[in-house]
């Protein structure tokens, strides 16, 4: 009997609770261009909502292979599983209520081919709502003035601006984070900062999928049980006691003002005023001297309803 053939790319889409979006993201996967051999990995994770119904009508497709929990395993126990079964060449791990542009794979897969320095592409993403509908055209990657190929895990470090459905990364470079660790808040991130501390990334300056925003993204229930913050500054102390990548205390600092400042602001737009408050404080003690982050963290010492009746006041 033949040995099976060996995908160049895998696609891992987890699934939970994302019926309403699910069949977009499959078909985006399924419909790509390009004469690549694919598989395409599902994973539900008893989804309530009946999600892994849905996924049953592409079983047909015999380059995917579907996966359903009887319990609820949780994400990292369902992505360390799917990444442990790709087979291919290069991954592409997908969230199922995001979806991919048609030359996708046109678009990554020649970078990787001809790079052997380069672990992971990734590219601009256009921003969606829940009916798919295109809210922000392209330039929403804020990368800074990174070269198109290079290092950039100080870049990664400093702000988490990699869109997780654009990324297309070699099975080896993935592998560097798995088996993942069952206390992170998230993954994807994660994922990128073990692997650029091995490999160059590659960046490609068009739009090559859609990240929809909508009331239940992880990154909304992140920010109220604070899970975002603990995980990124574990990350962060564990690359800065990483002998293979040493960074200046001054880069350090830096590093650790701007996701300070990142999370306050996003605290103080959640209304969590004394985790903003905590948070503008850490920033400024490690350095930022920026006029909005010193006049927030003022701020959010005065009640809000305070704030917001001040704020009213000025518009009007």
């Amino acid at each position: 009997m033949p040995d099976p053939i060996i995908p160049l790319i895998t696609f891992f889409i987890p699934v939970y609770n994302t019926r309403p979006y699910l069949r977009s993201c499959l078909d985006s996967v399924i419909n790509q261009e390009g004469d690549y051999e694919i598989e395409i990995i599902v994973i539900d994770d008893a989804s309530p909502d009946k999600s892994g119904e849905l996924v049953k009508h592409y079983t047909d497709d015999p380059r995917l292979k579907f996966l359903q929990h009887k319990e609820n395993q949780g994400a990292i126990a369902t992505w360390n599983e799917g990444f442990q079964l790709a087979r291919g060449k290069y991954i592409s791990r997908i969230d199922s209520d995001d979806r991919l542009r048609r030359d996708f794979l046109k678009k990554t897969v020649p970078i990787l081919e001809r790079s052997s320095n380069v672990g992971l592409v990734y590219g601009d993403i256009a921003l969606i709502d829940s009916t798919g509908k295109i809210t922000s055209e392209k330039n929403n990657v804020n990368r800074g003035n990174q070269a198109l190929i290079g290092d950039e895990l100080k870049a990664i470090l400093t702000s988490n601006y990699i869109p997780a459905p654009t990324v297309l990364a070699r099975r080896e470079a993935w592998m560097l984070s798995i088996p993942m660790p069952v206390w992170l808040g998230f993954c994807d991130w994660y994922q990128s900062v073990k692997m650029a501390q091995q490999w160059d990334f590659a960046y490609v300056d068009e739009v090559i999928a859609d990240y929809r925003v909508h009331g239940g993204n992880m990154h909304s229930s992140m920010i109220r049980d604070r899970t975002g913050e603990a995980t990124t500054f574990r990350v962060i102390q564990e690359v800065f006691y990483d002998e293979n990548k040493s960074f200046t205390k001054a880069e350090q600092r830096e590093m650790l003002a701007e996701n300070y400042r990142q999370y306050g602001n996003s605290y103080f737009g959640a209304g969590m005023w004394k985790d903003a408050r905590r948070c503008y404080g850490n920033a400024l003690m490690n350095g930022v001297r920026m006029n909005p982050t010193l006049r927030r963290w003022v701020v959010s010492f005065f009640p809000q309803n305070f704030y917001t009746a001040v704020k009213k006041t000025l518009k009007d």
